[in-house]
């Protein structure tokens, strides 16, 4: 059975096979909460840097596709390579051929190492989720098909770094502890306010711009514009509810760290069936009312008010805000197994699933 490879820059012709792809990957699975195709390409392109985009076909069908890119500034100053925008059928022999061409391509331009998978950088999407998938995902949560880390891995990527979800199936338990970091924060002259979705921009700029400073020095992070930023949250309007988001200031006034949160309305995004017409917005507003986890997605302190516990006040006000919301269980999401913050379940979190980042090393 032949196996080809098309270079979409030279054949922009097959767009539509490469961004219709998943449709097939995902065909029988309930999960997969489908994108508009027409956005994709949007994003691929949102980036100067260059790139080549990559479509594999077996006997004539699309099986597997990969963007590679060249990235400034990501890690220690040097240029990397990044493959982003992955998706594959379990089909090892052609997803090889394609990311040969990949790491060729990157070789030749003097790349020596890759990671991925990764969409350009850490503010889109990014990592494996590994599983176990014994559970429904949760919204915003990385999806993929459970075979895409063993592709990588038997291609010849290690783990470059694990993050991990915490289930916490009772956020009432957990109250008492968590408050008394609230209170102690509240006796240094620490205030809280909520989001104010009245203000929704102004709101989403100092959104940005504290994440900008806490986030900084993280591994693999890249700088980005506000109106790139924006863009990332131009769906989040819906799920933004003004006491799951949570600002902190200082006894100065000076902003000091944030906590975003939201319900869990990953059963009704699924009802929609990817739709976006009025009747299917109508039927998301009637079933998001059924959720009962929050999920904590981002929780940071600027540097200077690190150590102090304020991760932890920061929590309490997004576990308070959601179990006074109706909001029962909550998810940590997403965090680093290194990070302080994956301690933030007061000892009663379960793990619910992880997910990996991977690098490659490409000899010469």
């Amino acid at each position: 059975m032949a196996i080809t490879i098309v270079d979409l820059n030279r054949e922009p012709g097959e767009w539509a096979p490469f961004c219709n792809l998943p449709a097939t990957v995902y065909a029988d699975d309930p999960y997969y909460l489908a994108s508009a195709p027409e956005r994709l390409k949007d994003e691929i392109f949102r980036t100067s840097a260059e790139q080549l985009i990559l479509l594999a076909r077996r006997d004539g069908q699309a099986v597997a596709r990969v963007c590679a890119r060249i990235v400034d500034n990501l890690v220690e100053d040097q240029p990397i390579g990044v493959l982003g925008f992955f998706e594959a059928r379990s089909d090892y022999e052609a997803v090889a051929s394609m990311l040969d061409q990949a790491v060729e391509w990157l070789q030749n331009r003097g790349i020596a190492r890759v990671i991925g998978p990764m969409n350009g950088d850490t503010w889109h999407k990014y990592r494996f989720n590994v599983g176990p998938f014994d559970r429904p995902p949760f919204l915003m949560e990385p999806y993929n098909a459970p075979h895409y880390a063993e592709l990588w891995r038997r291609y010849g990527f290690q783990v470059l770094a694990e993050y991990n979800s915490k289930h916490v199936p009772d956020v009432e338990a957990i109250l008492p502890t968590m408050k008394r970091y609230y209170d102690r924060s509240i006796g240094q002259g620490m205030t809280y306010r909520p989001f104010n979705l009245k203000r929704y921009d102004d709101e989403l700029r100092l959104f940005y711009e504290l994440s900008c400073e806490i986030f900084a020095g993280n591994p693999f992070y890249k700088s980005i514009s506000f109106d790139e930023f924006k863009e990332l949250y131009v769906d989040a309007r819906t799920i933004i509810h003004e006491n799951h988001v949570w600002f902190c200031r200082d006894k100065h006034g000076k902003y000091a760290g944030f906590v975003f949160s939201f319900p869990d309305y990953f059963a009704a995004v699924q009802k929609m069936d990817g739709r976006r017409n009025l009747w299917a917005k109508m039927q998301f507003v009637l079933n998001r009312g059924k959720a009962d986890t929050l999920n904590i997605k981002t929780i940071g302190a600027v540097p200077a008010h690190r150590g102090r516990g304020l991760g932890s006040a920061l929590m309490y006000k997004a576990y308070k805000a959601g179990f006074d919301a109706g909001l029962k269980k909550a998810n940590m999401c997403l965090f680093h197994e290194d990070n302080a913050s994956a301690r933030l379940d007061g000892g009663k979190g379960e793990r619910l699933r992880t997910y990996q980042l991977y690098e490659l090393s490409i000899n010469e």
